[in-house]
């Protein structure tokens, strides 16, 4: 095996949510929120993502919906008195649905033109505040008013237009005419000074007596320029609001509305199905902003409507990959981690509580929030994989093929529409005695009886029957022997995966921790020669597979050199031979046959750029046994130049001196 290698400069390393904190150590790298392992007299934090809102949510969500109810009675109460000589105020943070709530309270006064919206975002002066005032009001009726207002002006004058002095008129005549009820939105996010802000409106409340509703933001923590415009907002809202309430994100009413408007597929049916764990992220997400929620939701859906059938009937995959793909898209959203630290889901110092006068990484917040998304994702198969995650979250795009073949690779989406056998027993202790017992002896003919096995589920299994064994019979010792025993039959019956690309196993051994599907454990003196023997046997599996893998790659090279060039590019997830030695094992004048075929044909461009980057791989005493192989394509293809002429000889020379980067073997002495 070639030695383990640093990643390129500013590329962050390849990605778990995590099971139990044994030691110190490890309690400050994995927080107890995700844990399985947890001695009994802690408290389990799980929640069930499986259709179901955690406690905390329902009952959340219930003083939420008293909440506002409170306030939307209060509000039609307002809207009720006729000459109330005071303004009402919804306070709430930006997002979390004033907008909504009034449209949806006021819909029909709305239509009827019985009440008037009016945004003041961006509203400068005077003159644009009349603008938004008239902005709901229909281009017929303004027109019909202009006209007649014109008219009469222009016998009067004998002159045919007056300009803006007609439109400033018919304007005047335009806002007297208003309906009863005012309702005036994005106050905060007006551009004139509050006293001039305050006095417009306080002219519709005190002299004209309408009923003005105002939905402000009024930010606590804002400095400098921001903060004196707040403080005067403040001192002066008393004299025009006689009365605020607040509201908060009502995801429950929302959820809803959001999902009808989503475009009809599979997205839209497999959220709308599946609310119950929309609405748990959220809550989870704590950022209370519906505009936020919106949006993931129909990038999720977006996502969920290319996937193929057999991805989207893998039930709890589905709702790990959606869990995941939320939590992260939305803190995106907020701006609590952006884009470059996508890249850095693979890093454990990323998701490690910090220590005492440490910044933690904005990621490790969103681990907390959500203990069962898999937010760090190691060096196994996430059900989000790192690269896919950048591509969909980070840039917002990914080819559909490639989506659906990077799920698929994970191994998770199986086409199951059950909770897979690891995924339920991995919560063995929170399960009733009648499922324990069935799921039990489930396990053990898992472990024993079958001859095939997914290595991080199969690791997972082992680790909890023999945690069973050891605190319920006292046999622990007797139970890892067996086990280790059974996976050296299954290596030497070749039933054992292997390790693709030479490192990837399906599954995370980082910092000393076993990882899978977003739950990890710590091997001890029993588990820990169990999973070192499993990575054995796969990495023993993919050396027996390198002549088939050569043979592949040789195809590939022939007949698709963009495929080609992929499986030897560099990736966060590092499913590629970027890191591993392969090359040698490709017949060298074979390659270099086809390499002259493509020189000839007018395709050196490609076959040039694929050559460069696979000497990229190289560094000064990395792939030794590949400089040689890559010295005997060399003196091939300058052998099949000399034999074709001149020409090709002279062209060859010229194609070597562009695109030839692989350094010299140093046991070459000549």
């Amino acid at each position: 095996m070639a030695p383990e290698r640093l990643p390129p400069p500013n590329r962050a390393l390849p990605a778990l949510t995590c099971r139990s904190p044994r030691t110190t150590t490890l309690r400050r790298s994995f927080p107890e929120a995700v844990v399985d392992d947890m001695p009994a007299k802690r408290s389990l934090i799980w929640s069930s993502g499986v259709g179901c809102l955690s406690r905390a949510c329902i009952i959340a969500t219930g003083e939420i919906v008293n909440q506002n109810l409170a306030a939307i009675r209060a509000l039609h109460e307002y809207a009720g008195i006729k000459k109330p000589r005071y303004a009402f105020m919804i306070e709430a943070p930006w997002g979390a649905g004033k907008t909504h709530l009034v449209k949806h309270e006021f819909k029909d006064a709305l239509s009827n033109d019985k009440a008037r919206y009016v945004t003041l975002n961006g509203v400068s002066d005077q003159r644009s505040f009349r603008r938004a005032l008239l902005a709901g009001t229909s281009e017929a009726k303004l027109m019909d008013a202009a006209g007649k207002l014109g008219d009469t002006l222009g016998k009067v004058a004998k002159v045919g237009n007056f300009g803006s002095l007609v439109q400033d008129i018919v304007e005047d005549r335009m806002i007297e005419n208003l309906p009863k009820l005012l309702i005036f939105d994005d106050v905060e996010r007006c551009e004139m000074s509050p006293g001039e802000l305050l006095g417009l409106i306080n002219e519709f409340v005190e002299h004209q007596t309408r009923n003005v509703v105002l939905c402000a933001y009024i930010e606590r923590d804002d400095a400098g320029a921001k903060r004196k415009k707040r403080d005067d907002f403040l001192s002066r809202k008393e004299k025009v609001v006689g009365r605020t309430v607040k509201i908060v994100a009502d995801a429950h009413n929302a959820l809803p509305e959001f999902l009808s408007s989503m475009p009809s597929g599979n997205g839209r049916e497999w959220l709308t199905s599946n609310d119950t764990l929309v609405l748990e992220v959220f809550h989870s997400a704590k950022h209370s902003n519906l505009r936020v929620l919106r949006q993931c939701l129909h990038d999720c859906g977006r996502v969920i409507d290319v996937l193929d059938e057999d991805i989207r009937t893998s039930r709890a995959s589905m709702i790990r990959f959606v869990r995941t793909y939320l939590a992260l898209s939305m803190s995106v959203a907020t701006g609590e981690i952006n884009t470059q630290q996508l890249s850095d889901r693979g890093d454990p110092r990323s998701i490690t509580e910090p220590e005492e006068g440490e910044s933690a990484h904005p990621l490790y917040t969103c681990f907390r929030q959500h203990p069962e998304a898999e937010i760090y994702t190691g060096n196994a198969e996430s059900i989000l994989p790192l690269d896919l995650g950048i591509s969909l979250i980070g840039v917002g795009y990914e080819e559909h093929e490639k989506i659906n073949l990077a799920l698929r690779a994970t191994g998770q989406f199986d086409g199951a529409k059950d909770i897979p056998l690891w995924a339920r027993f991995v919560k063995w202790r929170l399960m009733s005695h009648a499922d324990l017992e069935s799921t039990f002896e489930e396990a053990k003919s898992y472990i024993y009886d079958s001859n095939n096995i997914n290595p991080g589920p199969y690791l997972h299994i082992a680790h909890d029957l023999i945690s069973i064994a050891k605190d319920g019979a006292g046999d622990g010792a007797e139970v890892a022997k067996r086990i280790k025993d059974q996976v050296e039959k299954l290596a030497q019956s070749n039933a054992i995966p292997l390790a693709g690309y030479g490192k990837e196993y399906g599954w995370s051994y980082e910092l000393g921790l076993f990882s899978f599907g977003g739950y990890a454990f710590e091997p001890n003196l029993l588990t820990k020669p169990i999973v070192e023997s499993m990575r054995n046997a796969q990495i023993q599996a993919f050396e027996r597979s390198r002549a088939n893998e050569a043979k592949r790659l040789m195809e590939l090279f022939r007949e698709d050199l963009d495929t080609f060039g992929r499986e030897f590019s560099w990736n966060n997830g590092g499913s590629s031979y970027y890191q591993t030695a392969i090359l040698h094992e490709i017949d060298a004048r074979e390659f270099a046959e086809v390499v002259f075929s493509y020189v000839t044909s007018g395709d050196f461009e490609a076959v040039g750029a694929q050559l460069k980057n696979l000497a990229d791989r190289h560094r000064p005493n990395i792939f030794p046994e590949e400089l040689v192989w890559a010295k005997t394509v060399k003196t091939e293809l300058e052998r099949l130049a000399e034999e074709a002429g001149k020409l090709e000889k002279a062209r060859m020379v010229w194609f070597l001196g562009f695109n030839w980067r692989f350094p010299t073997d140093e046991r070459d002495d000549g």
